[in-house]
């Protein structure tokens, strides 16, 4: 199935910023899928009257993210409607774990 995703956006995360656009992007993915957000909130521990704050923090962002990448299913699911491929997950991650 990830050759399937292989896309023209491969190696698409080049800076914090492209990191951002995706994280933002995935936690969009997960607040619409109420399974995945459910288990989000309850593993992270957030309150949702915080989530507008955070949704600006990189290391919020970066622990979206790391969510993604714990379950590989949860994150092709993101990929296939994100349009980008895992190791563009992985390196957003990277990059906001960084800042």
């Amino acid at each position: 199935m990830v050759n399937k995703l292989k896309t023209s956006r491969k190696n698409s995360i080049k800076s914090a910023q492209d990191g951002e656009i995706l994280a933002v992007s995935a936690f969009g993915f997960l607040a619409g899928e109420q399974e995945y957000f459910a288990k989000f909130v309850e593993i992270s521990g957030i309150d949702y009257g915080d989530i507008p704050e955070m949704v600006n923090s990189p290391s919020f962002l970066a622990s979206v993210l790391a969510f993604l990448l714990s379950d590989d299913s949860m994150l092709l699911a993101f990929c296939q409607s994100a349009n980008c491929i895992p190791e563009d997950a992985v390196r957003a991650q990277h990059y906001l774990s960084e800042e």
